[in-house]
């Protein structure tokens, strides 16, 4: 969902007038941080970063700043600063007037100037309100808008024939009402429709039969939550040329909940009849009463332009759709964007990894691969970019391998050159609805299917753990012949697997064991080694299981 952020420097003008604050701040800048020495800085003051001339970068001081006494820190995000290399001409506006003269920094040695952009296209990019490298649709990428506008208006007559009536929200209907146009580097439509139940189990099962049917009609999706769901436009380079997002809205014991944020009394909330709202000269449905959805997501001073708006979703509000709803796909954007940035060599360096190690298989693989009989059946899960799958394949093994990361499942292609198979499929294993149809490969095929996981429990969350020990103990129990799985996890704290990686947690082995045994499996621990063969690597165990005798 789009918020109220403006893309440009907020009154940026102002600064080249009599009114512009007294360069009162000296900036310094490595790919840490950046540090502004001067007096301190009010911490609901609205800093604007640029690089190069450019907005990349809203943030409100009381949530970013680490003050001093002579100095005020901020951290880059962790995405940002896995990126930045070269020098660059940094500024810092804060409430749109400068806070000191224009500084030339270098973030390390390289000669070139550093420019965020998408590589291949030459899109510029921003960070986001998720703290993530981000499209700017604004200036001459502004048409990428207008497709989605089309895209919207296709979907929405479509949905109509289906008796469902789409309607536009969050940032789509924000630029408008408010600013008359679309709000500026704006890159996706937001849309929503009013759910017909109040049960919300039968709302769920609505959007997964809307999602059935969208995929009949050649959509690409993916699922945020039960009430999320994302369209996409892929490139040919696997990158999204914009997304539509459709929202489900509906209403429980007479409240309006507006996913992923909103949660009003009904009656403050009117949405139907819809009315026409003219955006970039098409006509597309919007509540009743925009400026009542408006408050509802945004609050009450969503009139007034904020460039560091942050959602702040209300504990009450929080529980409902995080328990009813639940959260399906944290992380896959920072794992897709990782991966695509290994493919093109410029990801750097995270915990135990080095740029080239990641087509290389691990000793783990090996290790385990040459033990097998040949062409041995075997389901990878959470293959990454596949170098593991790809050596099980070339040892003449048959390999399904799973990732919810769409630059991984499709590097899969590459060719493997074995005498074994090879075939990838896109799997959320945080989602039970798309884990569960793995327990079918236990029958297709002859031989034991056995599963590989190295480093993924890891980086679940606890509905994925419980999903994939799930499908790990079915398929183990239910099978004519002995199979196995070789699990390896990070059971104390360590560094994330790459910069921006948000969700990383150790695995205590005594739980892991304990879940195991009531599956009906049992653990053998296998001679520890480091998870990845490179220096630095971080100490990882192993586990061999099998179902119980």
């Amino acid at each position: 969902m789009s918020e109220a952020v403006e893309t440009h420097a907020p009154q940026a003008h102002a600064a080249q007038g009599h009114n512009a604050r007294n360069h009162s701040h000296r900036l310094q800048a490595d790919r840490r941080s950046l540090r502004l020495e001067g007096p301190p800085i009010p911490a609901d003051a609205t800093l604007s970063i640029l690089l190069g001339g450019r907005p990349i970068w809203n943030v409100r001081a009381g949530e970013t700043v680490t003050p001093g006494p002579d100095v005020s820190v901020i951290d880059w995000p962790a995405a940002l600063a896995g990126r930045l290399t070269g020098w660059a001409r940094l500024s810092v506006l804060q409430d749109g007037l400068p806070l000191s003269t224009t500084a030339t920094v270098a973030f390390d040695d390289a000669p070139h100037q550093f420019a965020l952009e998408e590589a291949g296209t030459g899109i510029p990019q921003i960070v986001n309100k998720w703290g993530r490298i981000g499209r700017n649709f604004a200036g001459e990428r502004a048409y990428l808008i207008d497709e989605a506008l089309d895209e919207a208006c296709r979907l929405v007559e479509w949905l109509r024939g289906r008796g469902q009536e789409l309607f536009v929200t969050g940032g789509t209907l924000l630029g408008p009402v408010r600013d008359g146009r679309v709000m500026p580097g704006d890159d996706d439509v937001d849309l929503a429709y009013l759910s017909r139940h109040q049960n919300p189990s039968d709302i769920a099962l609505e959007g997964f039969e809307l999602e059935r049917a969208l995929h009949a009609q050649g959509y690409e999706t993916v699922r945020h939550s039960a009430g999320h769901l994302q369209l996409l436009f892929p490139t040919a380079d696997g990158t999204d040329r914009f997304y539509l997002d459709i929202f489900t809205y509906f209403l429980v014991d007479g409240w309006f909940h507006g996913t992923f944020h909103a949660r009003e009394r009904a009656g403050t909330v009117k949405i139907f009849p819809l009315r026409s709202l003219t955006i970039n000269g098409r006509e597309l449905p919007a509540p009743a009463e925009p400026e009542q959805m408006l408050a509802a997501i945004y609050g009450r001073t969503w009139r007034t332009p904020d460039p560091a708006f942050r959602f702040t979703t209300p504990p009450p509000a929080r529980r409902r759709y995080d328990n009813w709803l639940g959260s399906l796909d944290g992380d896959r954007e920072n794992w897709e964007d990782h991966h695509r940035g290994l493919l093109r060599g410029d990801a750097g360096q995270g915990a135990g990894h080095t740029p080239s190690s990641w087509s290389e298989p691990s000793a783990f693989a090996k290790d385990w691969a040459g033990g097998l009989r040949p062409g041995s059946r075997i389901l990878e899960l959470g293959c990454g970019l596949g170098a593991d799958a790809r050596h099980f394949a070339e040892q003449g093994h048959h390999v399904v391998a799973v990732d919810y990361s769409r630059p991984a499942v499709q590097n899969l292609h590459v060719p493997h050159g074995g005498t074994g198979s090879l075939r990838g499929e896109r799997v959320n294993l945080n989602s039970l609805r798309e884990t569960a149809p793995l327990a079918k490969l236990a029958h297709q095929g002859a031989g034991p299917l056995h599963v590989y996981a190295r480093l993924l429990l890891n980086s679940l969350n606890g509905q994925g753990r419980e999903n994939t020990l799930t499908l790990i103990g079915h398929l183990l129990r239910n099978q004519d012949a002995p199979a196995e799985a070789v699990l390896e996890v990070q059971p104390g704290e360590s560094a994330p697997p790459f910069p921006g990686c948000r969700f990383h947690a150790p695995v205590d082995l005594a739980e892991l064991k304990s879940s195991l045994a009531g599956l009906g499996l049992e653990a053998e621990d296998v001679t520890p080694h480091n998870g990845r063969r490179e220096e630095g690597a971080v100490p990882a165990s192993r586990l061999k299981v099998r179902a119980m005798p």
